[in-house]
Formats: structure tokens, C-alpha cells, sequence
């Protein structure tokens, strides 16, 4: 069965608070990220929530790349969705855990729109 794209679901447990609390820092890590990875950035929208929390999303040429962070559990989740097989994931992923100071990490990879 051929697939139209893949969509790489990462848990970040244990990641330093002070990283996944500041919108400036998840923007520039993700857009190095992207880099990293082999996407090309369409456009980007980070929001910083009060008391604490982001939320961002990487528009990629190959779909996106986004962001929702739990500092006060010290918790990130990334979703990944591309179609085609230019994307890396692998190092979009090792390069957030990396810079988030992620202690404690999984992810599931989902194979979408099936055909033929």
C-alpha cells in the first residue's frame, strides 16, 4: 500500500521549564529545526498563553511542524506531518529533544491516506 503522507506523533517528558516557556526560544528552535530537517517554511505563528504555555505551528511547504507546551509539567508535544520523503524526522525530532533539554521521549508514526 502506497502513502500520501507521514505524520510523526513526539511526547517530551521532563524537558527544563524555562525552554519550553518562552515563545522566542520554541520560534527559533523550531525554525533551525525545520532547517535541520529539510523543510521549507511557508509561515509561522507561535502565542505565548498566561500564565504559561505555547502553542506554535511551522506552515511547511511538505505540510507542518507543531508545538504545545505544559511548562508547569514540564511537557511538549510536536506533532510532524509531511507528505513526500524529503522531510527528516529524525533530526527535527533528535534536534528539539536536544534543545528542549528533554529528559524522557517517544513517538509514533502514523502512515496516512492509504491507497492502491
Amino acid at each position: 500500500m502506497k502513502y500520501l503522507a507521514n505524520h510523526q506523533i513526539v511526547e517530551f517528558n521532563d524537558c527544563e521549564e524555562s525552554k519550553i516557556d518562552n515563545s522566542d526560544f520554541i520560534r527559533e528552535i523550531f525554525l533551525e529545526a525545520a532547517k535541520l530537517g529539510n523543510a521549507t517554511i511557508v509561515n509561522e505563528c507561535f502565542h505565548e498563553f498566561s500564565p504559561y504555555g505555547i502553542t506554535g505551528v511551522l506552515v511547511i511547504e511538505e505540510s507542518h511542524i507543531s508545538i504545545h507546551t505544559w511548562p508547569e509539567h514540564k511537557y511538549a508535544a510536536v506533532d510532524i506531518f509531511s507528505c513526500g520523503n524529503k522531510v527528516d524526522f529524525n533530526k527535527i525530532i533528535n534536534y528539539l529533544k536536544d534543545k528542549l533539554k528533554c529528559k524522557n521521549s517517544s513517538s509514533v508514526s502514523i502512515n496516512r491516506g492509504g491507497h492502491g
